[in-house]
């Protein structure tokens, strides 16, 4: 008889552990939010690269750097998000307004061009990295958040 009850017992801690595995595989994979799936600014560190490649600005109080660390800062940051987050991170960069964006209205640099330069980043010429979509691009970066 105890041998029966250890058997409930250890069966029932089986599936306990196999419920919670598939619970924390589950909610660290899926979601693509700021502080859950995402940095709390994502892609932050590409202000300043997409700032000089779009309009040679520097972004006020940074420190002066080429444009290739700049890049390479950039992709790693971006390199650092979970493949299926990434297009999400993208549009967090961009924001779904002008004034959500994450981008920088600098004076002679609007933020649309900006925001253009920013939808090619996963690209094979820029950071080439693989997007939820298993391409190097972002597909319908005109709906954002």
């Amino acid at each position: 008889m105890a041998s029966n009850s250890i058997c409930r017992f250890l069966l029932l801690a089986a599936l306990l552990v196999s419920v919670f595995a598939s619970a924390a595989a589950t909610s660290g994979g899926e979601y693509c939010y700021p502080s859950m799936g995402l940095p709390s600014h994502p892609l932050d560190g590409c202000r300043e690269y997409v700032a000089q490649q779009t309009c040679g600005a520097r972004i006020l109080g940074a420190p002066s750097a080429p444009i290739e660390t700049l890049m390479y800062r950039c992709c790693l940051e971006f390199s650092q998000i979970q493949q299926h987050c990434r297009c999400q991170a993208l549009r967090y960069l961009m924001g779904s307004r002008p004034e959500r964006s994450s981008l920088m209205n600098l004076p002679g640099c609007p933020i649309e061009p900006q925001r253009d330069f920013a939808r090619i980043l996963p690209t094979p010429r820029q950071c080439n990295l693989v997007t939820d979509y298993n391409t190097r691009y972002c597909l319908e970066m005109d709906k954002f958040m």
